[in-house]
């Protein structure tokens, strides 16, 4: 049997599940939450949550980074295909686009060549796709991709943490500007 304190820095049972369910309506949040943990919830453009745009089409990857992007503050739209993605930027204005290479219309390249064109000044690309090939890497780096990423081999916990640097870096509007 254990024995021993576990400190005075560790919160109670009350306090811990505002830790993994933040969002408890009619429950408030423990100061030590609301300016530590929640505190990384970023705004974007005049004041409002940071508005990703994943264009993907695979219902349940899409899913699982849309809860984990909502539970962490940020706002989402989800774009089953590329014309989708497309009229998505022209009625709003994400601060960051998500890019699967493979869609039912068109392909994530085709997206971003089109996006290049149409959207000159198009918020920062990062490429989230199943393929890791070198060719494809670069490919997607010369169109102004900002990152390409591998899904087997990220969270979206992890691209949580990445949005706030790739939104600062910018690098919207096409190759050669990233």
């Amino acid at each position: 049997m254990a024995t021993g304190s576990l400190g005075s820095d560790w919160p109670d049972a009350g306090s811990a599940s505002w830790i993994w369910f933040p969002d408890q309506s009619g429950v408030p949040a423990p100061a030590w939450i609301t300016k530590g943990v929640l505190a990384h919830r970023l705004q974007g453009r005049e004041g409002l949550p940071i508005h990703v745009l994943m264009i993907e089409d695979d219902p349940s990857i899409a899913d699982m980074y849309r809860l984990q992007f909502e539970h962490d503050g940020f706002r989402v739209t989800v774009a089953t295909t590329g014309e989708v993605g497309f009229s998505t930027l022209s009625g709003q204005a994400p601060d960051l686009v998500l890019l699967d290479l493979l869609l039912p219309d068109r392909s994530g390249f085709e997206v971003l060549a089109t996006l290049n064109e149409r959207f000159p000044t198009h918020p920062p690309v990062v490429i989230l796709s199943n393929y890791g090939e070198p060719s494809m890497i670069d490919r997607g780096r010369s169109l102004g991709a900002i990152e390409y990423l591998v899904k087997s081999r990220v969270t979206p916990s992890e691209i949580v943490r990445r949005i706030p640097a790739w939104i600062e870096q910018g690098g919207g509007g096409g190759p050669g500007k990233s």
